[in-house]
Formats: structure tokens, sequence, C-alpha cells
């Protein structure tokens, strides 16, 4: 069996939301590789310009267009032929969707459609789609179309991977309020008992490539995540960021809203109805196969929620916090 060094030399590679955090991820570790091209499709051109000027790589393609627009995107299958396609464009903020849940239709669910006919109108042989824990039992508009999104890659026979936060991840949760915190002197937090899945975005980019390496088609990669306390993070903040900041602990002010609607306080990873169709395929990922029912994972291994996961210490809570500040003090942002 090749390995994942192997299996990528020479390939072509088309990436949707190219320049976005997960995306961005995904391009800089293939182009460690032997790849012969990865093409960059993205809507904000500002942000490829520069990507452009940060990394100087022939091999590095670049498009403008919006998976909304089905021509737009044609334009990048009409000129390339792909081994592999990873789509990772989508509206991803949960108060934002639901504010604008059409927008959210039109990009997670209508967007991944077109992605996926032209994917098979071109014979693109893999397609991996990055979704989210929030597609399991949704109780949002973003989570419910991942969730269809995740329905339109499966039908199609592509693969699809459920990530949880994706630490230090642009407005994941450790930027934002350490943000908040530089500017207004206050975290604000919805519940102080809220759990969720976190993956560092370094084991993001390995993951992903090790997921196109494996993909069949037709299953769901989920890997094996620790979660967070988020009173564990708010404390680490106060007690550790603050000072990095230049502030006193005592000048923070930890304000607690209430949860959001559509907000949950824990996530699930994995639907109880999903057990019966596990397999076991890699020792860092559960993989659901939705067409074969018999499942060779055994209850008692499986962590199913956040709440029930292994948390995360407090010694790599703070080793998240000084990555996400020593990256802010690069940009000057601290």
């Amino acid at each position: 069996m090749k390995s994942v060094e192997d299996f990528f030399s020479g390939k072509r590679i088309l990436v949707t939301g190219g320049t976005g955090s997960i995306g961005g991820i995904i391009v800089k570790e293939l182009l460690k590789l032997d790849v012969d091209e990865v093409c960059i499709f993205s809507r904000d051109e500002i942000r490829q310009f520069r990507m452009r000027k940060t990394i100087n790589d022939k091999r590095l393609k670049f498009v403008v267009g919006d998976i909304r627009d089905v021509r737009s995107l044609e334009r990048a299958f009409e000129d390339n032929v792909f081994d592999i396609v990873y789509h990772t464009a989508a509206m991803k903020h949960v108060v934002i969707c639901e504010e604008n849940p059409i927008e959210a239709v039109k990009t997670n669910i209508i967007g991944t459609q077109n992605v996926i006919d032209l994917a098979k109108r071109y014979k693109v042989p893999k397609l991996i789609n990055v979704s989210t824990d929030k597609a399991v039992r949704p109780y949002n508009v973003m989570g419910a179309t991942k969730f269809i999104c995740e329905r339109i890659v499966l039908n199609a026979n592509y693969t699809s991977v459920r990530l949880g936060n994706v630490a230090n991840s642009r407005g994941s949760v450790i930027p934002v309020l350490i943000e908040e915190m530089l500017k207004k002197k206050r975290i604000s937090v919805t519940d102080l008992n809220v759990t969720r899945f976190i993956i560092r975005a370094s084991d993001v980019a390995k993951l992903l490539l090790k997921v196109a390496r494996y993909a069949e088609g037709g299953e769901i990669f989920v890997p094996r995540m620790k979660a967070f306390r988020l009173s564990d993070l708010v404390e680490v903040l106060v007690e550790y960021g603050a000072s990095r900041l230049g502030l006193s602990p005592e000048e923070i002010k930890v304000d607690v809203t209430g949860l959001a609607w559509g907000e949950k306080l824990h996530e699930s990873i994995i639907d109880e109805l999903e057990v019966p169709c596990l397999c076991s395929l890699l020792d860092d990922f559960y993989v659901i196969k939705p067409k074969i029912r018999t499942s060779v994972v055994q209850g008692k291994h499986l962590v199913l929620s956040s709440e029930h996961a292994e948390f995360v210490s407090k010694a790599e809570l703070i080793d998240l916090v000084k990555e996400c500040l020593d990256t802010l003090s690069f940009f000057n942002v601290v």
C-alpha cells in the first residue's frame, strides 16, 4: 500500500475556499509534497493576492470565483484535470447563518451541489468535504445546511470529514476571546459549562491528507478528538493570557450571556443511529459507512459527545493560547 507521500506524488488538486483557515492549512501541507499542481478557488481576491506574496511556488494556481456561481466554478474544471478536490468553502459562523439562512443554503447546500455535479461530470476520482460536528443532530441553520451537505456528498459516493473546533483558526473561540480581552478588557461567553471538541490545525492538515489516501467513497471520517471546557479556557485566558497582553487578571471582566439561539451546551460527533454503520479503518479515525450496517466498533469505546470526551489539560490550553498570542504578535496585533 502506498504511503501518503507516494499517493500524492504527481497529483493535481483543487481546494475550494483555499484562502480560508482550513483551506489554507491544506494548501500549505500539500505543497510540502511532490504534487503537480494545487489550484485555489475562492471569492476573496485580497486573500489570494496575499497568498501569492507569501507562498512563492510555481505549482500554485489561483481562480477567483464563487461556488454559488456554477459558471465561475466550471472554469476551474474546464482548464484542469483534477485527481482530488478538497471542498472547504462554506458559511461556518453559527450566528451569521442563523441571521441569514437563505445565504447559508445558497453556499453550503447549493454551492456544494455545484461542486459535486462538476466533480462527477469531470470524473474526479476523490472529493473530500470538510464538515463539522454541528451536522450531528443539527439544532441551528449552519448545522442543518452542513448535514444536508454531508448527504449530498455521500449520495455522490464521495467522502466527508467531521471536525470540531479547529484551534486558533480564523473566527474560532480562542482568538475571538483574546481579541475581546485586548480591546475591551472583557470576555463574553454563553455558558461556562459548555464543552467543545478541539483539534490542532497541524493535526487537521495531516489527517486530511490521510483521509484522501484511504477514502473509498461513501463514508464519513471522524477524528478521535479531545474536548475542552469553556470554564477551563476562560480561567487560562484570565490567569495566563491577560499578563501576556500587559493586563492584570483583576482587570478582566467575565460576562456570561446565556446560550444563543441554536447553540448546544455540548456537541455530538457521531449520532447514535450511525453507530451500527461504524467500521474500524484507522487508529485515529472513526469511519461511518451508511451502506454497511455491521459495526465492528464496540459501544463502550465510542465517544459520541464532547461532554464525555477526554478533556485537554490546562497545560495544553495554555500552549494553545500561547500559540495564538505568538501568531498575533507576529502580525503586530498585540
